[in-house]
């Protein structure tokens, strides 16, 4: 069975008071230093690159997009803008929207046309808002610690296989 690998991750830092901020230069630089990291921990995985498909979503507004355009550009991948991670999808603490969740990231290995045999794990890079990484968290089950601050480019991961989750998280943000 393929494994599922959502990081949850935060935009860079935004321009204040604007009704769809862009990125401020740390923002930019805090998303390509993000990138880099994930690049390197991408060639230092011991599975074959044939093995793992990664794919980034993002939510629509401006500065989630450019968050991911510049991980897309450093990883050599494409974006794809997902309204579920917009910033006003709030999901009431139940099992329905546990299920919603799972299910809405789950329909990507379907939609990809994976073999089983073939591909190892789907690893998705959503890049999103605080507030969504703390209600996806929170409904999943993540430990409540990693979510006490929502540092800008941080990463929380949740992998799923079969009806087993874990949960991991970078600590600290990466401001240079």
């Amino acid at each position: 069975m393929t494994k599922l690998r959502i990081h949850l991750i935060r935009h860079g830092e935004k321009k204040l008071f604007l009704p769809d901020p862009a990125l401020t230069e740390l923002g930019v630089s805090q998303a390509k230093k993000l990138a880099k990291r994930l690049n390197k921990e991408q060639q230092a995985q011991h599975q074959p690159a044939a093995k793992i498909q990664r794919l980034i979503l993002t939510s629509p507004k401006k500065r989630t997009r450019q968050t991911a355009a510049i991980l897309a550009q450093e990883l050599g991948l494409k974006v794809q803008v997902d309204d579920f991670l917009d910033i006003d999808n709030v999901l009431p603490n139940t099992p329905a929207s546990k299920k919603k969740i799972i299910d809405h990231f789950q329909q990507y290995l379907n939609l990809r046309e994976i073999d089983d045999k073939a591909i190892e794990l789907l690893e998705i890079l959503a890049v999103t808002h605080s507030q969504e990484i703390k209600n996806f968290w929170r409904i999943l089950g993540g430990p409540e610690k990693a979510i006490a601050d929502v540092y800008e480019c941080g990463v929380w991961s949740i992998e799923l296989e079969a009806d087993e989750i874990e949960f991991k998280w970078t600590e600290g943000d990466l401001n240079p």
